[in-house]
């Protein structure tokens, strides 16, 4: 049997309106086990590559 893992991305207006624990939860109920977490605050440089593929929409600046 192969494990697989999941990402999980919680955007910045779920955390900054107390979802964080409501998404894990959601995700522990369907039998997920989290195995690990990390919070950051990205640099502009590392959002500009992360979300890149959106560089000419008008809501990117």
């Amino acid at each position: 049997m192969t494990k697989e893992r999941t990402f999980i991305a919680i955007k910045p207006d779920g955390v900054q309106r107390g979802y964080v624990s409501e998404i894990i939860g959601r995700f522990e109920k369907k039998g997920f086990k989290l195995v690990g977490l990390k919070q950051l605050i990205p640099s502009k440089e590392l959002a500009q590559n992360h979300y890149g593929v959106h560089r000419e929409r008008p809501f990117f600046w």
